[in-house]
């Protein structure tokens, strides 16, 4: 009898188990009216990985700047700072909108830390995430043009545009009641674009034009 309430209790104990680890998360009760969520195994990748942090801000450098150049600053955007840590991982919110439009502050000096917060996710997504990523991307391009290309040219394998032109053209239009209108969001893009490209040579202009060209292909 006591053999058979001791298998009964072990087949209890692996049900309840198999059944929390379902969801990927084990649940752990620290008291009667207290309980705590940590990752299990097979749910604790590090979704940083391959950003070629340390997550010391004097070593780390973002645009030719260490990171703490740009943490120590008071106007610096809390949700920039939990990503950097890895406090914040982007996903299907509104809390990603926010951070992700940050690539369009008119704040200089804070803009290259917003826009690599912008460039990461953009490596890191899946459908669901990208389609939080096109619109800052595309306006981001369209407001800053010359700083859009010079971005571009530091990565000599062009990766990073097919990256960014991908993430345009899979959401990069999703706000405007007529996006299924290519023809005429291609030029109103184009249009803002050149605008907004002060003293740009024929160079940038025929850029400008690729780049609208591939962001409809």
């Amino acid at each position: 009898m006591k053999t058979l309430y001791l298998i009964f209790f072990l087949f209890f104990l692996f049900a309840c188990n198999s059944k929390q680890k379902e969801s990927g998360r084990l649940k752990i009760d620290t008291n009667e009216n207290d309980s705590k969520i940590i990752s299990s195994n097979f749910d604790s990748i590090d979704w940083q990985e391959g950003f070629g942090l340390t997550h010391n801000p004097n070593k780390d450098s973002i645009w030719f700047k260490p990171v703490s150049f740009y943490l120590s600053k008071k106007e610096c955007s809390v949700l920039a700072k939990d990503f950097y840590y890895g406090n914040l991982k982007p996903s299907d919110d509104s809390i990603t909108d926010q951070l992700l439009k940050l690539s369009i502050t008119n704040n200089d000096e804070q803009r290259p830390f917003y826009r690599w917060c912008l460039n990461k996710t953009i490596l890191i997504q899946d459908g669901a995430l990208g389609e939080h990523t096109g619109i800052p991307a595309r306006k981001y391009a369209e407001k800053f043009p010359k700083e859009f290309f010079e971005y571009m040219d530091i990565d000599s394998s062009g990766n990073k545009y097919l990256d960014w032109v991908n993430s345009i053209l899979y959401s990069g239009f999703y706000e405007e009641d007529d996006y299924k209108k290519p023809k005429k969001i291609a030029e109103r893009m184009s249009s803002t674009m050149k605008s907004n490209c002060k003293n740009c040579d024929n160079k940038t202009i025929t850029r400008i034009e690729k780049l609208v060209k591939d962001c409809f292909n």
